[in-house]
């Protein structure tokens, strides 16, 4: 009895391997379901989308048809009733002059000049009305045609313009993703003027429109994407948001974990206060002091970079790759704190990257008499990324693209 009993193990374990495998595949074949529905729903909203702008085309085309055709039959029933007005008038006149050749045998009146000059003048003032209502009817059908063919030709323009136009406009979510202690408002924009927006949150299967605030409090992901007014589509683009309450810092500063300690960064350049003129033409020894009498201290280098790199340690506050609009790089002046909404670390700080330099606490490992400043400035471009810093700033001079910002 003893002998079998490996071998029964063995058995059992082969099913068990063969019941994972067939759980396994069981569930690939699941999420590729769910994948493929995802995708006909996609091909299927799109196709919506197509069909009714083609629809409200068609129904501006029939419209223009059926005014058309009514101004036809209006100018037509026009000239009738006018035709029959003047055939009833000419007959009116006729009568009157036979009526006054005969009555009951009398002697035939003569006609004097007044009385021939007044319906001369009736038949010629009936003949002016007639000529005027067929020109004001022959004025109208022109303007009717001449706004059918600007809405043809503003068709093909447009078309041509879709043709030649296929480059998706640029949308971006305000505020940024990132962490945030108190509920927000949510808008996307678009850097083209006739522009829809939209919105989607936790998954891409519930869009919404985002050219109005939308109230948001929860720690997920957004999704949004814009349209152009000839069609282009943006993919849709995620923002991930972490709604947190546990800000320990105070006002305008955020916690950032540094190594296995907790730092209070300031979210603004000195004096740390939004929309005003952050603090340039500091020295060194004036920016240690300042952060001192707020009962702070000067960033070190490995701070202020950690506060500016976010959790997922980017290469600027706002992503790895260089965009030119997001913060205040390429321009001729500094700007003030927090102008640049999209300028914004993970961890709430405002204008890490451009602006102005910012002095740390650290000095050089190849000049130890030398402080270094990091960030770039306003005209750096792609030269203030987080990561960098220069050393060649002595600490007792004064500079208009240096600042500064206070840990804790």
């Amino acid at each position: 009895m003893n002998t079998n009993t490996p071998k029964n193990n063995s058995n059992t374990q082969n099913k068990h391997k063969k019941r994972n495998v067939v759980v396994l595949v069981l569930m690939f074949l699941l999420l590729l379901c769910l994948f493929i529905a995802q995708c006909q729903l996609d091909k299927i909203k799109q196709e919506a989308l197509r069909k009714e702008q083609e629809t409200e085309l068609e129904a501006r085309q029939k419209h223009i048809l059926d005014s058309l055709r009514l101004l036809e039959k209006m100018r037509a029933d026009s000239l009738a009733a006018l035709e029959a007005a003047r055939i009833a008038d000419s007959i009116r006149i006729a009568d009157s002059l036979a009526a006054l050749d005969t009555v009951d045998n009398t002697p035939k009146p003569t006609l004097n000049r007044d009385s021939i000059r007044h319906v001369r003048d009736s038949l010629a003032a009936l003949e002016k009305a007639r000529q005027d209502s067929l020109q004001r009817i022959a004025d109208s059908l022109a303007a009717i045609e001449k706004a059918r063919a600007d809405s043809i030709e503003k068709q093909r323009l447009l078309d041509s313009i879709r043709a030649a136009d296929q480059v998706p406009p640029t949308a971006e979510i305000t505020p940024p993703a990132g962490r945030y202690y108190d509920p927000i408002k949510l808008k996307v924009k678009c850097d083209e003027i006739k522009c829809k927006t939209f919105l989607s949150i936790g998954d891409t299967l519930h869009p919404q429109d985002a050219s109005k605030a939308v109230e948001y409090n929860k720690t997920g992901s957004v999704f949004y994407f814009a349209e152009d007014s000839v069609g282009n589509k943006t993919a849709w683009e995620e923002a991930k948001y972490d709604m947190a309450s546990d800000n320990i810092c105070g006002k305008n500063a955020y916690p950032v974990p540094v190594g296995s300690k907790t730092v209070c960064v300031d979210a603004y350049e000195y004096p740390n206060t939004a929309d005003e003129n952050p603090r340039d033409m500091v020295s060194h020894e004036e920016a240690v002091s300042l952060c001192e009498q707020a009962g702070k201290h000067l960033c070190t280098i490995e701070e202020w970079q950690a506060a500016c790199r976010g959790k997922d340690k980017t290469r600027y506050s706002y992503g790895d790759s260089y965009k030119q609009n997001k913060c205040n790089t390429n321009t001729k002046a500094v700007k003030r704190s927090g102008r640049k909404e999209q300028c914004r670390s993970w961890w709430g700080m405002y204008d890490m990257n451009g602006n102005l330099w910012e002095w740390t606490s650290s000095t050089s490992k190849d000049h130890p008499n030398m402080f270094l400043v990091a960030g770039g400035a306003w005209n750096t471009n792609n030269g203030s990324q987080c990561t960098e810093s220069k050393f060649s700033f002595y600490p007792q001079n004064q500079y208009p693209s240096v600042g500064f910002r206070c840990c804790k």
